[in-house]
């Protein structure tokens, strides 16, 4: 159901283009988890690994799925902070043009923006939740994965209830649905892809090649054989 103001129709959060972009960061994840698990089990075995296990193993030495979401979700709000001139943590009295912002003291605290609130308040939620995700071990099985999805769309439900400004529940979209995309894309890079391992067989190719009274043709055409 979209959620309404009276006669106003808000914009829903999570939107369908922000629960899409979740699921494809929590499959990401949940798939790289499993072949990073079964490519730990070659090597502990001493199996030859391939291009695409080595790769595998190696694809967490920097950044990992719940380390690198967290990056782009807090970024994300301070990008807001500044574009929308957000109060947000600040270390120093901030002068606006007919107010000024408290700076941080130890019996107040932080006086933040209500946007910077909404939003930071939010992010923290769900990156919580993510990080006790990856302690262990990430979403391995498909209820892992089904489960985590919905602890982070729950998060996204149930602040979005107190939120009946329009433009903030867009930013709200927009920051998690950034974080989530540009997750996969950086880990996409870092992982093989498709097809990497594909393996050659030499034999079948050369059993195709044209018959012995056309010498001149037998031959194995390998960037076609490796194509297949």
């Amino acid at each position: 159901m979209t959620p309404q103001l009276g006669s106003v129709v808000l914009v829903p959060v999570a939107s369908p283009q922000t629960v899409a972009a979740v699921h494809d960061y929590v499959k990401a994840w949940q798939n790289a988890e499993v072949n990073i698990a079964k490519a730990k089990v070659k090597r502990d075995n001493h199996e030859q690994l391939t291009k695409a296990d080595v790769k595998w193993l190696h694809s967490y030495d920097k950044h990992n799925y719940a380390d690198y979401f967290r990056t782009h979700s807090i970024g994300r709000v301070h990008g807001q902070e500044v574009f929308m001139n957000w109060n947000g943590e600040n270390r120093n009295k901030n002068e606006y043009e007919y107010f000024d912002m408290p700076k941080y003291n130890e019996q107040d605290g932080f006086t933040n923006s209500y946007g910077y609130n909404v939003l930071r308040d939010m992010v923290d939620q769900i990156n919580t939740v993510i990080q006790e995700q990856k302690k262990i071990g990430g979403p391995m099985t498909d209820e892992e994965a089904s489960a985590l999805e919905d602890s982070i769309l729950d998060i996204m439900a149930h602040d979005q209830e107190h939120v009946n400004n329009d433009e903030l529940r867009h930013y709200m979209n927009d920051t998690i649905w950034f974080a989530a995309k540009q997750t996969v894309k950086n880990k996409a890079s870092e992982e093989p892809v498709a097809g990497e391992d594909h393996e050659v067989d030499l034999r079948a190719a050369i059993a195709k090649a044209p018959a012995a009274d056309q010498p001149q043709s037998r031959r194995v055409n390998l960037r076609e054989a490796i194509s297949k």
